[in-house]
């Protein structure tokens, strides 16, 4: 009896290592197809990604022409942009002139002539754009004749009230002969206004709006200054 429990011990222990043997080997298997479908995602999405790659290396030269062209026009643009800048420059210049010079040009009562006119900057500054340079505004020199003294001090009073004119100073209004007519002749400077953006001295006087009154005042009366 002995003998036979021991046989049944033995078989008993003997399909328990079969068992884990078997298990063993299921998980080995299990970890093994586990390892391949990983390898097989692994290189699946590389071949993806190797694809998109290649795509767009595809892209990149085609549009190479397009950015060399590009490169191209953006150094053509640096190289223009100087003159770009000049005649910028030169167009405001013109319509600040135009600008006021209409404004005179509108301010001058009837049956009143200039016979002069003479652009000028502060002396000193050197300033290529009308009024960019401090020591005081760009000027008008003007120089007419007219009918009465009172025509004169209208045309004062007209340019004062010009937006685009600072003031009007005047240098001399005298009696004088147009033919056989009695007329006056007169010379003024008209300061004008910087263009937008420009530096202006402000180191004109406080009573400029007294000095344009006695100033009008002045041409109406006959005075010279």
């Amino acid at each position: 009896m002995p003998s036979i429990n021991m046989i049944a011990v033995r078989r008993e222990e003997k399909r328990r290592q079969e068992q884990n043997i078997r298990k063993l080997l299921y998980a080995i298997l299990g970890e093994i197809g586990l390892v391949v479908a990983v390898a097989f995602v692994l290189t699946a999405r590389i071949l993806v990604t190797q694809n998109e790659i290649n795509k767009l290396s595809d892209r990149v030269k085609d549009l190479q022409p397009s950015v060399t062209k590009i490169q191209q026009l953006q150094t053509q643009t640096a190289a223009l942009m100087p003159k770009v800048q000049t005649l910028d420059g030169a167009k405001a210049d013109t319509l600040f002139w135009y600008k006021n010079f209409y404004a005179v040009t509108t301010s001058l009562p009837p049956r009143t002539w200039l016979t002069s006119l003479a652009t000028g900057t502060p002396v000193g500054t050197g300033a290529a754009t009308p009024g960019a340079a401090g020591g005081g505004d760009p000027t008008l020199s003007l120089v007419g004749v007219a009918m009465s003294q009172a025509v004169v001090g209208e045309a004062m009073l007209r340019m004062n009230q010009a937006p685009s004119l600072d003031h009007v100073d005047l240098a001399f209004v005298q009696q004088q002969k147009v033919g056989t007519t009695d007329a006056v002749g007169f010379q003024m400077t008209v300061h004008l206004k910087p263009e937008a953006g420009a530096a202006k001295d402000n180191s004109k006087p406080a009573t400029k709006g007294d000095t344009k009154t006695a100033e009008a005042k002045g041409a109406v009366n006959g005075t010279k200054s």
